[in-house]
């Protein structure tokens, strides 16, 4: 089976996918605190006529609403980097042998359908070289691929302990990461894994 060229763009393509997913994450997190919080103080404040304590209660919403304004700042920054991506000195591309895959129950308040949870339970790829990447819930991975794009469970199925994998994450940012398998993939000619 002929292997299809990794280039700088399709890179580009999933980190930026990576970046959008985590902020929406984040943003699911952040809105399930304030958009409660703040209805109970507006209620407080109006219908037991206590604006003290619904303006006490509403700063919750506030600590939350600032937290999330500074993490979507940190996602503009991210962004910027990987738009602006031009030479692969900007990145960092290893070769990393899998070790296995892992599904790991974290911290993350979210909304599941009409109730809010506050554990999660995400899948994580472990390498040899001890680098972690979390597989991020997208429907279709490498959709820019010709040939190679598969859905999570595809890329899980086809992913056996000992495959090497391109681990390719932001230099700045390094928790803006994605894997392509080596079997399905060859790196462009311009791009250079790292020893």
């Amino acid at each position: 089976m002929e292997k299809e060229k990794l280039t700088l763009d399709a890179i580009k393509m999933d980190l930026m996918k990576v970046a959008d997913d985590q902020i929406s994450n984040k943003a699911d997190w952040r809105f399930s605190y304030i958009i409660p919080i703040t209805l109970l103080a507006i209620l407080i404040a109006v219908f037991f006529k206590n604006i003290f304590v619904g303006l006490l209660i509403f700063s919750f919403a506030v600590y939350h609403m600032v937290r999330y304004v500074m993490e979507y700042q940190k996602y503009k920054a991210k962004k910027t980097a990987i738009l602006s991506l031009i030479k692969c000195g900007e990145i960092s591309i290893l070769t990393e042998t899998l070790s296995h895959i892992a599904n790991d129950t974290v911290y993350e308040p979210h909304q599941a359908g009409r109730k809010m949870r506050t554990i999660k339970t995400v899948t994580f790829y472990h390498f040899n070289g001890g680098r972690c990447w979390r597989l991020p819930l997208f429907s279709k991975h490498y959709a820019w691929s010709r040939d190679f794009y598969v859905s999570s469970e595809g890329l899980e199925n086809i992913s056996i302990p000992g495959d090497e994998f391109f681990f390719v994450s932001l230099q700045e940012h390094p928790d803006i990461a994605y894997v392509y398998p080596c079997k399905s993939f060859i790196l462009d000619g311009n791009l250079k894994p790292q020893d």
